[in-house]
């Protein structure tokens, strides 16, 4: 795969984390998310409650993505970057460490700082799921009951109530689309095929 370069931003830039979208860099630093253009202009800052943890694009037409923040104080919010308002989405009691939302957006996967997994519903914020020893989690973005996690070395999928499938596996999963899963590890990207079957 080859790159080239597509705009330059001549600024300094100081952040925890950074994520691109469509027409936009998400730059969040401590309790600050800016939003700025590719023409290194400011459009939109939001300033949370506490230190964002973990921060993650959900998807959305361009200028209009959302965002799905986890904070250190258990809070989760939604931020669309075409909305002043954060949503907040589950207030948890532990710092968050991973997060993510499914794609018809009903549940919310939460790990924290304890590596303990919570499954809640989004709009009635009753908890239907858990797990220990996890350290990461994905949704799949095209099988809506579908979610990956890793924990002590090993890649976990589950699948509705059934139980979960497991391999070895280092490192983190940070996307899971289809049969593919992609992880990371020591600065390396992987992607990885799994089938949909109930082991693998």
């Amino acid at each position: 795969m080859k790159y080239k370069a597509y705009r330059k931003i001549s600024k300094k830039l100081e952040c925890n984390h950074l994520l691109v979208l469509a027409h936009h860099l998400v730059i969040c630093l401590n309790q600050k998310i800016q939003l700025m253009n590719f023409s290194g202009v400011i459009e939109r800052e939001w300033i949370l409650d506490s230190a964002i943890n973990y921060m993650k694009v959900i998807g959305g037409p361009p200028k209009k993505e959302g965002l799905i923040v986890g904070l250190k104080d258990g809070s989760i919010f939604k931020v669309f970057v075409d909305n002043a308002f954060p949503i907040l989405l589950i207030k948890q009691s532990t710092s968050i460490k991973s997060v993510d939302i499914n794609a018809s957006r009903e549940k919310v996967a939460v790990v924290n700082d304890f590596q303990n997994m919570f499954i809640y519903d989004s709009v009635t914020k009753k908890l239907l799921h858990q797990e220990t020893n996890a350290e990461s989690v994905c949704w799949n973005l095209e099988m809506d009951e579908m979610l990956a996690y890793t924990g002590e070395g090993h890649l976990f999928i589950k699948t509705g109530d059934l139980p979960p499938s497991t391999q070895r596996m280092p490192g983190e999963v940070v996307g899971f689309k289809g049969s593919k899963i992609f992880t990371l590890f020591d600065g390396a990207m992987t992607a990885i095929d799994v089938p949909q079957s109930g082991t693998f």
